[in-house]
């Protein structure tokens, strides 16, 4: 199966829109992309391979969005996938960042798609807005 891909150029260094990708994720993540927006306090994502990403919501309670699994800070971040989809059965993203004369293009591939988790795939047409709001805060 296809995987879904996005890409949005930023006007900035790589390394910059690594850390705004990673270290700033808070800032950005939409949060309507969670199991309850109003109670959506924060975005974790531990900084190394093996490190946990999850929501946590206002009442202490965390919902997992997966395990990093590529980290090569200015290069490439990767992870799988568990939010709104069964996380026995997890899907994966990437996200390189690429230098261009205009600052950095950052691509987001959305695939490890199977039999097993294909029905979620259409959950995620959005990322070109999620993207969107990322390269927002990847520019302030």
């Amino acid at each position: 199966m296809e995987p879904i891909t996005e890409t949005v150029t930023v006007t900035c260094t790589c390394g910059e829109a690594f850390a705004a990708f990673t270290d700033r994720i808070d800032e950005w993540w939409p949060p309507a992309y969670s199991p309850d927006p109003d109670t959506l306090d924060t975005v974790v994502l531990e900084p190394h391979v093996g490190g946990r990403v999850y929501l946590r919501m206002s009442d202490g309670a965390e919902h997992a969005i997966g395990e990093v699994t590529s980290w090569s800070p200015g290069e490439i971040y990767g992870q799988s996938w568990v939010l709104a989809q069964d996380p026995a059965q997890p899907s994966s993203i990437t996200v390189t960042f690429t230098p261009t004369g205009e600052g950095t293009e950052v691509t987001l591939r959305h695939d490890g798609w199977h039999d097993g988790n294909a029905a979620f795939r259409e959950k995620f047409g959005d990322w070109a807005l999620i993207l969107e709001q990322y390269a927002e805060a990847a520019q302030a």
